[in-house]
């Protein structure tokens, strides 16, 4: 689930004349930036009670819903945004998320291109796109969505981690490790780019730099590394001998 990354575009994009609402909207702000969801829910329902038509409360009720694991009640109040600011990027965005997370991944696939016709620079609307392009098994759409993220500047470790992981797929085992390492040097302490740039240097018989990943990987606590480790050292011996 990544509903958590919704905090960072709590924005507050509609006026309101009710003080008291829009009181009650900075609190829930304050609330959410503590992660109490609970409490932010409560001022912006009182909010919303003041001032039926306030935009900025139903975005951010809908990021409060989200992290309540409610995308039903998330999904109904995007909804309501979207249909009174039918050209605003970010709330196509975030519905996307939420269809993603409703398993939905057609429709978060046509939320996140709506984002995009709205804002062709939108780079987060690539990357995810992405990733619901690739859950459909469209390899060559997903490559290409998060090389035009890449292109328009995105430094992402999960970025070039899904595209490493595409390459892998795809037999461009020199292209992958490459990616790995991009994303293993935005974050380092990260196991799965050390596995995945492990096995893929296995894959060209690279054993000693394959085993120098898993080492890493394992420190860092990848469930899988000490395992694989203990194999690839056996056929090591093995061909060794």
């Amino acid at each position: 689930m990544r509903y958590l990354i919704w905090i960072m575009g709590i924005i507050s994009f509609a006026s309101c004349d009710h003080s008291a609402a829009v009181e009650s909207n900075k609190r829930a702000l304050e609330w959410i930036n503590h992660k109490q969801y609970e409490q932010a829910l409560k001022e912006l329902n009182d909010a919303i009670s003041r001032s039926s038509g306030y935009l900025s409360a139903y975005f951010n009720r809908a990021l409060v819903h989200a992290n309540l694991k409610m995308p039903r009640e998330a999904l109904r109040d995007i909804d309501y945004v979207i249909a009174n600011a039918p050209r605003y990027a970010l709330a196509y965005y975030h519905r996307g998320i939420i269809h993603e997370n409703l398993r939905d991944e057609r429709a978060a696939i046509q939320d996140y291109s709506q984002a995009l016709a709205l804002d062709p620079r939108f780079l987060d609307a690539y990357h995810y796109r992405g990733i619901a392009r690739y859950k459909m098994k469209d390899l060559e759409g997903a490559l290409a969505d998060y090389d035009a993220a890449i292109a328009l500047g995105l430094q992402s470790s999960a970025l070039f981690f899904n595209r490493g992981a595409i390459l892998q797929q795809q037999g461009k085992l020199d292209e992958a490790i490459a990616s790995y390492s991009r994303a293993i040097q935005i974050d380092p302490s990260n196991a799965k780019p050390y596995y995945n740039r492990a096995i893929s240097r296995m894959q060209l018989d690279n054993r000693q730099e394959a085993l120098q990943d898993l080492e890493i990987s394992r420190r860092l606590g990848h469930p899988k590394a000490a395992e694989t480790m203990r194999k690839l050292l056996t056929v090591t011996q093995v061909y060794n001998h």
